[in-house]
């Protein structure tokens, strides 16, 4: 199969990027399996052993079929298209939508929950290169938070109450602030500092506040042997199985599970990843929608948003100033 992989960004990408890992990861699993692989992409991107091609600067003004040379049996798209392609093709959406919007038939999503929230049934779990991620069961006195710190739904605030009342070191990737007794800030980090805390931390703490649509740091961290302390939110049951983790409700659940985490089997956690979340495991699945689409014309779907907010759990500690802010705001 001749497949075109589309994202506009720079790739692979210097610092965290969970969807442009993504699409690297994809593009050289299809490629392994046989496929001829095209990513489009932008010109500063360096991949090795694939063939690449420059998005036009106005790409998303043309229609497709104007710059994208023919021969291709698919597009994959991992951004959404303003233009709907003539060619069979797949869009995979990694974020939330917004309330009235409307999806082409032939759109994937990243979880079984985040299919749902979009009034759609196909998706297809992301996938991580388990070469890249070494395995150790030794763990030191320390918590983990990785993701985007800055979002508020992220919930760092939540995490480092939790690192604070169980007296554990919180390590925070993927933002900046004022380190202190229990609090130490690393910035935006790549792969080289990333790596080696996640394979030695207790547990890594994941308090999303939001319908999440995946999680690829849960993935990153099991894969390494570390268990999760999650909300209960989005894809989070999905991912967290009892044997990698604890999926809390409320801010006392977190608490508990902070001391009991060390009974879990960090082999149990890598396993769990083996077995669901691999690249490998991503592309057979995206290679069945593929064929699906390529036989039927388009998915026997029309995605549309359909969230329910009375589905989330918000975590947060009950101080009086939280419950008031949650109270005047509905967030925390």
């Amino acid at each position: 199969m001749k497949i075109a992989l589309l994202h506009d960004s720079v790739l692979p990408p210097k610092t965290y990027g969970g969807i442009e890992r993504v699409v690297v990861n994809l593009a050289y699993e299809l490629k392994k399996l046989g496929h001829v692989v095209t990513v489009l992409t932008r010109n500063e991107s360096v991949l090795p052993g694939l063939e690449t091609m420059v998005l036009p600067p106005d790409f998303e003004r043309r229609v497709i079929e104007t710059w994208l040379p023919p021969g291709f049996d698919i597009l994959h798209s991992h951004q959404p298209l303003k233009i709907k392609p003539s060619m069979p093709y797949l869009i995979t959406i990694h974020g939330n939508g917004q309330k009235g919007e409307t999806y082409w038939p032939n759109t994937s999503f990243v979880s079984r929950s985040h299919a749902r929230n979009h009034g759609a049934k196909y998706f297809v779990y992301n996938g991580i290169d388990l070469a890249h991620y070494p395995f150790s069961s030794d763990k030191e006195n320390y918590f983990v938070f990785l993701a985007k710190a800055s979002w508020r739904v992220k919930n760092l605030k939540t995490a480092i109450s939790l690192a604070k009342d169980l007296r554990t070191p919180l390590h925070v990737m993927g933002g900046s602030g004022v380190d202190s007794e229990f609090v130490r800030y690393h910035g935006l980090v790549g792969e080289a500092e990333k790596l080696p805390l996640l394979m030695r931390a207790k547990a890594l703490i994941y308090a999303t506040n939001w319908e999440e649509p995946f999680g690829i740091a849960l993935t990153e961290a099991m894969a390494c042997g570390t268990p999760v302390i999650a909300s209960s939110n989005g894809a989070m049951p999905e991912i967290v199985t009892a044997e990698a983790g604890f999926v809390c409700r409320s801010y006392q659940d977190m608490l508990t599970a902070g001391g009991q985490v060390a009974r879990l089997n960090s082999r149990a956690c890598r396993d769990a990843v083996e077995q669901r979340f691999s690249v490998a495991t991503m592309a057979v699945g995206y290679l069945d929608l593929y064929r699906r689409i390529l036989a039927d014309g388009e998915l026997d779907q029309a995605p549309h948003y359909a969230f329910d907010s009375s589905r989330l759990a918000y975590v947060f500690k009950a101080t009086l100033w939280n419950r008031l802010q949650f109270a005047l705001l509905g967030k925390i």
